[in-house]
């Protein structure tokens, strides 16, 4: 007896957290049809959820969608826009990413990216507080130590989480995107990319 009671509370919990997960799922999709990156997008003369033809739908022009670096393909939950600013090529995504709770079950919470296209280069991490590294390049290699020094004499660039790679440079944050840190992001990244040494692109990454 006790084990049917411990089945069927197992089978009802799992009821209610399915049911919180679709109702959190058509909530995110009804949003994407009324999104503000619609009308921004028509101001800045740019575009809403189109890009490069795809088997799986249409993917964005350049760089990644996930601050991991995984493809859209991968996370079918995004919205995003593509625009100009300061003739430089800029995409912003809202992203729902899941994660699991105390009570084991899965819940999502609103993260966005921002990035800015960049020539092909080596992969670069800055993590506030930390190192900078590059990790496909070896150890103590020339450009990584250039690098290095250029970023203890531009202290700004090391106050936000960024990764250059796959031509792009990206930034994230907890929530959804908002026109203000939409384009204080677009800033910050086309100033990092413009100051960067011209050795970073000149560098075939492997």
């Amino acid at each position: 007896m006790e084990t049917l009671f411990t089945i069927a509370v197992v089978v009802v919990v799992a009821a209610i957290a399915a049911a919180i997960w679709w109702r959190s799922h058509r909530k995110f999709v009804a949003s994407q049809e009324d999104h503000w990156f619609k009308a921004f997008a028509a101001e800045r003369g740019g575009t809403f959820h189109s890009g490069v033809p795809g088997d799986t739908g249409a993917a964005p022009t350049f760089g990644v969608v996930h601050p991991a670096g995984k493809p859209l393909a991968d996370w079918p939950r995004e919205t995003w826009v593509e625009f100009r600013h300061r003739d430089r090529p800029v995409i912003g995504i809202d992203d729902q990413e899941s994660y699991r709770h105390f009570d084991d079950h899965v819940y999502f919470r609103d993260t966005h990216v921002t990035q800015v296209r960049v020539p092909p280069c080596p992969e670069l991490r800055i993590v506030p507080g930390q190192a900078m590294t590059m990790p496909t390049l070896p150890p103590d290699s020339r450009l990584e130590g250039e690098l290095v020094r250029w970023l203890a004499a531009n202290p700004r660039f090391a106050q936000r989480d960024v990764v250059v790679e796959h031509g792009s440079a990206r930034t994230w944050g907890q929530g959804c995107a908002t026109q203000q840190n939409l384009v204080a992001e677009a800033d910050y990244l086309v100033d990092l990319a413009a100051s960067l040494p011209a050795a970073l692109w000149a560098h075939s990454p492997r």
